[in-house]
């Protein structure tokens, strides 16, 4: 018996484009979500980093800022194309793509060990998570790190269009790694950060 891969319609480039054309933003990282990653993703000048869901490229452009090699990526094109305009100040450390890691083929510059940070921020619930996660873990080099920005669902109003990731979600998001750091990011609790060290 077959069972067939459903694809939802927010994790189609059309739903974003739709999205982004008609005003839709991306909340912008705050100076506190900013250095609580730079805490505890341990950032150096010089890591590599693949920002998965970019959106227009604010979390991309201040790691650009600090030195990070930053290679951005995202479902829409009216998103990328956003982000290039806005972001043209970082030269090769920064650079904007659009790609569906739900369908297309994985980019060849996406070698195994080549990545330092894999950064998913408001995005993972958006992928096929199996097979990202199989990826992520396929492009970092032994000492990478994931690290995610998410919603916990059950926290959120049943009537956010794009409420996060379940309990469930998180715990099997978070299996087979060496460590794991999470840490919170509003007063509620709903917001949160994941750090996921040492692929296994």
């Amino acid at each position: 018996m077959n069972t067939l891969s459903v694809v939802h319609e927010w994790q189609t480039p059309e739903y974003w484009d739709t999205m982004y054309s008609t005003g839709y933003r991306a909340p912008d990282p705050t100076p506190f979500e900013r250095q609580m990653f730079r805490n505890y993703a341990t950032v150096k000048s010089g890591q590599r980093v693949v920002d998965i869901g970019c959106g227009q490229g604010h979390m991309a452009a201040h790691m650009a800022t600090w030195g990070l090699t930053v290679r951005a990526f995202d479902f829409s094109s009216v998103a990328i194309e956003h982000a290039r305009a806005s972001h043209q100040d970082h030269g090769d450390l920064l650079t904007f793509a659009r790609h569906d890691f739900n369908a297309d083929a994985i980019l060849g510059m996406l070698e195994p060990g080549s990545v330092d940070i894999v950064v998913c921020r408001h995005s993972l619930e958006f992928l096929d998570q199996p097979r990202f996660l199989s990826d992520a873990r396929r492009w970092l080099n032994r000492s990478g790190l994931l690290q995610i920005t998410t919603h916990r669902a059950e926290l959120m109003p049943p009537t956010a269009p794009h409420r996060g990731l379940t309990e469930p979600q998180i715990q099997a998001v978070c299996r087979g790694w060496q460590f794991m750091t999470t840490y919170g990011l509003d007063g509620s609790g709903s917001l949160i950060g994941i750090v996921l060290h040492g692929p296994s």
